[in-house]
């Protein structure tokens, strides 16, 4: 496959996220514009304790207008590595600490400059309160592997943001076909 080559970049909206149009000479000579959306590196943490709880979080997502359930999430700093912002996050966000963290797999979006690096976090116990930024309202809870399981694998349920990194999760633990 021959890779495209791009003849300009300009960013058209810069905010939280950015939008950036680029313009790309395709293999067969024509000019084509994609808008791409100018995001971060960020971590998603399947976060397990001893007794094989996941731990997630609730909390309200502009996007779909909805609260969803997730692991928990955040932006890698540029001072840190993947898995000290794991860290950090988890302990942000939920309290908890863990044993040991480890990469998964990364994860690319076609319409994202974003590196989505999904990473497990095994061995988890609350050691202390969440440290919220202003803006975040998040409910932590645990749900046992059968119910996390079920959650996983229902069609109906639309409110899961990691199915991708929960069947990463399981497999790498053998619970996938427990």
């Amino acid at each position: 496959m021959e890779d495209w080559k791009k003849i300009s970049e300009e960013f058209t909206f810069r905010g939280w996220r950015n939008m950036i149009r680029r313009t790309f000479e395709m293999p067969d000579g024509r000019h084509a514009d994609f808008d791409v959306i100018g995001n971060n590196t960020y971590v998603t943490i399947a976060a397990f304790t001893q007794d094989k709880e996941a731990i997630l979080v609730r909390q309200f997502r502009p996007g779909p207008e909805t609260t969803l359930t997730s692991f928990p999430q955040g932006y890698v700093d540029p001072t840190e590595s993947p898995e000290e912002a794991a860290r950090r996050e988890l302990l942000e966000e939920t309290g908890y600490e863990a044993d040991e963290i480890r990469l998964l797999k990364e994860i690319r979006s076609a319409y994202s400059t974003e590196r989505h690096l999904c990473m497990i976090a095994t061995g988890c116990r609350k050691v202390g309160q969440q440290q919220l930024d202003e803006d975040e309202f998040i409910e932590v809870f645990r749900l046992p592997l059968s119910s996390f399981r079920k959650l996983l694998n229902n069609p109906a349920d639309t409110t899961f943001a990691n199915v991708d990194a929960g069947y990463l999760s399981l497999d790498f633990l053998g619970w996938l076909l427990v």
